[in-house]
């Protein structure tokens, strides 16, 4: 690394700390609630939202939680923001360097990752990959299309004023067709449905815990509630697993309500990961 870099000093709030990682420390993110014991939870860039997250989300939710004594790493994965793409790494295997870095450096030893959309996506692989992983932030997340979500665009499609009708039964055949425009392969990698099963119900038997938020900026992957049981079978009853679905709510949370209450929902879900519910 270039010695003047090095030795610049980033700004950063007070109890936070610049924590540098992954192949030569040429990644870095902020942890937030420095010193603070108990689970940490890492949020990754989404898409190409910088690690402040859409609207700073990332940063008010980590202000939250520390304020409850909760740490939070928020960070670029390579090729986001300032992050330059490293080969050989990615966001997958820069996530596990930062647990790394956490774990040697800063006394964390229980983590939880994951986020909106990709993020999510990031979050799941790492937990499958590394049993350090103790629970899954999952916001529009992994799921499949399937009877109930057709069963949803169906009654959508019959609530509509016959006037709309004849435009929209034209679109109706690859609206229904399970996997017409829906196939994760396009923009997102994602296991098959029977990996997926199989993955999440390994991830309940090792006690990992999921918060599973689907939004109503995802109506093109999710519809309904029960599309999450069918997706993922028997485990999704188990109580570590907390799923809600918002239709109210826009994919990147706009507005300042809506960010609220998705803050408010994760903030009391780390605060019981530490055995501290809040009051």
């Amino acid at each position: 690394m270039n010695a003047a870099l090095d030795a610049t000093a980033v700004p950063v709030v007070a109890g936070d700390a610049l924590v540098r990682f992954g192949p030569g420390r040429q990644l870095t993110g902020v942890l937030d609630g420095a010193g603070a014991p108990g689970p940490v939870l890492l949020l990754p860039s989404a898409g190409l939202q910088p690690r402040a997250g859409p609207f700073r989300l990332h940063v008010e939710l980590s202000r939250r939680l520390a304020a409850h004594g909760l740490r939070t790493f928020r960070y670029d994965i390579p090729g986001v923001g300032e992050t330059p793409r490293i080969p050989g790494c990615d966001a997958t295997q820069a996530t596990i360097a930062a647990i790394d870095r956490l774990q040697a450096e800063h006394d964390c030893s229980v983590f939880a990752v994951g986020g909106i959309c990709s993020a999510a996506d990031t979050g799941w692989d790492v937990a499958n990959a590394d049993p350090r992983v103790s629970a899954l932030l999952l916001l529009d997340g992994l799921c499949f299309a399937g009877p109930w979500y057709r069963y949803a665009r169906t009654l959508d499609l019959l609530r509509r004023l016959p006037r709309e009708w004849r435009r929209f039964a034209r679109k109706v055949p690859g609206r229904l067709r399970a996997g017409a425009s829906l196939d994760s392969n396009a923009f997102r990698t994602w296991p098959d449905h029977a990996q997926a099963r199989s993955q999440f119900a390994a991830l309940v038997a090792r006690d990992v815990r999921m918060l599973c938020i689907f939004s109503g900026g995802y109506a093109d992957r999710f519809l309904h509630p029960r599309q999450f049981a069918w997706s993922f079978g028997a485990a999704t009853r188990d109580p570590r697993v907390v799923m809600h679905y918002w239709p109210e709510c826009d994919h990147t949370y706009f507005s300042r309500a809506q960010r609220d209450k998705l803050i408010d929902e994760v903030v009391a879900w780390m605060a019981a990961l530490a055995g501290r519910p809040l009051p």
